[in-house]
């Protein structure tokens, strides 16, 4: 695969939640094509219902605008996140490209409709790349939930 996308949520609570878009190119770090998403239509933590409507804010744009979709689109999460994109493409009638997610802790790779995950070594060369698509999804929307919180705090 020659792009990566990887998309988190991030929130404290339920307050100030957002979700990330990393973008990867031949397996580095690509920083324009970053996005930042403030969910709009969740109340509270529903990390499935924020995750449905990040991927479909994205997705619907890429399609309405013509644009290439990533080779591989990774979630960071479990099955419960991953089934939340695989709604949102339904939704919007799309064909997905390559959809899977990465568990932290026992580092599973889950893929729609497959009842066994996927467990590479440790030292796979592979599961690096995924695992840091991962890490930089889940750092990018830390920081931007942080810079939210701040501004919050600052302004009350």
């Amino acid at each position: 695969p020659r792009t990566i996308e990887g998309m988190d949520i991030a929130h404290l609570g339920g307050q100030d939640t957002v979700a990330s878009l990393v973008s990867f190119l031949d397996g580095i770090p690509f920083k324009p094509g970053y996005r930042r998403f403030k969910i709009k239509s969740v109340q509270g933590v529903d990390d499935f219902a924020s995750m449905r409507e990040v991927v479909t804010r994205r997705f619907r744009r890429l399609r309405d605008e013509d644009e290439v979709f990533p080779d591989i689109l990774l979630i960071d999460g479990g099955k419960g996140q991953l089934n939340a994109a695989v709604e949102a493409f339904r939704a919007l009638g799309i064909t997905p490209p390559c959809l899977i997610s990465l568990a932290k802790q026992e580092e599973e790779i889950f893929r729609p409709g497959a009842e066994e995950s996927i467990k590479l070594s440790r030292h796979s060369a592979a599961l690096r790349l995924l695992q840091y698509v991962r890490d930089e999804s889940h750092r990018f929307a830390q920081h931007y939930h942080h810079m939210l919180r701040r501004k919050r705090f600052t302004d009350e």
